[in-house]
């Protein structure tokens, strides 16, 4: 019933290539996207980039799989993305989150923005809600001709959604789904819950350990950005210290708050506006530091900062 997905035999081909040209950063950016990233990161030199504050909501259920499987599943993510030595990882505070009260996803896409506001006043860089979707059922033919044959097919899958808190947009949107096909004659004689439930056991912890290696590696690849927090004479305060890795001496671009923009959803996405220009890092703390302006300006509260390696 399982169906099998190619198995990574490329390794011994791409190795020998990728350290021969690692020196090239447009090879090095390729293969990145070819190799698995267990694989890339030991054969490639790592990226510069602060470590990312996110907070992670427990999984929406719209499966039916009950409170019990999905608690399950929720801390099975939340302790894989913990484990990535790029992210800092909260959970929502008790009682601050319920899938009830959130406007029902479309395609696996969240868009409630009142967690990201909630997410934001908490210091978080990033929210991260994935959406165990319901079994999709469709009837298709499959396989070649001449063995090609209709046949029905389950599809069970989970959406991850990744959001920017500053610019309230996605940063991510991934589905993770498996097929399980059935020949229409034997879908007849078939007990189908019993036949989900078999299938769901199988699909979603493969899933779930997939999923956070997904976001881990998409978010180490973005910009980290922030915030002004406040400016007092020549003093610039910003929301990243030494938690996130940054050191005196680092560099941020400074950018205006730019236009907003009502999605079709009827989220508003803050878009960044003019740069303002750049500030360096003199006085770290625990969660913010202290910066003074290198160029451009004026500087002010709320103003977005990004990241310069």
């Amino acid at each position: 019933m399982r169906i099998k997905r190619f198995s990574r035999l490329f390794f011994l081909f791409f190795v020998p290539l990728t350290v021969a040209v690692s020196g090239c950063s447009t090879t090095a950016s390729l293969t990145r996207k070819v190799l698995p990233q267990s694989w890339a990161n030991k054969v490639l030199p790592g990226q510069p980039n602060l470590k990312q504050r996110i907070m992670v909501f427990p999984l929406v259920d719209q499966a039916g799989l009950g409170p019990q499987l999905t608690g399950q599943y929720s801390q099975q993510f939340y302790d894989l993305l913990k484990a990535s030595p790029n992210l800092l990882v909260a959970e929502p505070p008790d009682g601050m989150f319920s899938s009830l009260a959130m406007e029902s996803p479309q395609f696996g896409v969240v868009t409630n923005s009142s967690l990201v506001d909630l997410a934001q006043s908490l210091g978080m860089n990033d929210l991260i809600i994935a959406v165990v979707n319901p079994v999709e059922i469709s009837i298709r033919k499959t396989g070649i001709w001449p063995f090609d044959n209709w046949r029905k097919i389950y599809g069970i899958s989970i959406a991850v959604n990744v959001i920017d808190t500053a610019s309230k947009t996605l940063l991510l949107t991934h589905l993770e789904s498996r097929e399980f096909p059935v020949d229409l004659d034997e879908a007849e004689e078939l007990d189908e819950k019993a036949f989900i439930n078999e299938a769901s056991t199988e699909a979603y912890p493969e899933m779930i350990r997939d999923l956070p290696e997904i976001v881990a590696r998409e978010l180490h690849r973005q910009p980290w950005t922030g915030s002004i927090l406040a400016v007092e004479n020549n003093a610039i305060m910003i929301n990243a210290g030494k938690e996130v890795g940054l050191e005196p001496g680092k560099s941020f671009e400074v950018f205006a708050p730019g236009k907003t923009i009502p999605s079709g959803s009827g989220r508003t996405i803050f878009l960044f506006g003019e740069k303002i220009g750049i500030i360096k890092i003199n006085s770290v703390m625990e969660t913010h530091s202290l910066a003074e302006p290198v160029s451009g300006g004026p500087f002010e509260p709320k103003q977005f900062v990004r990241f310069k390696p």
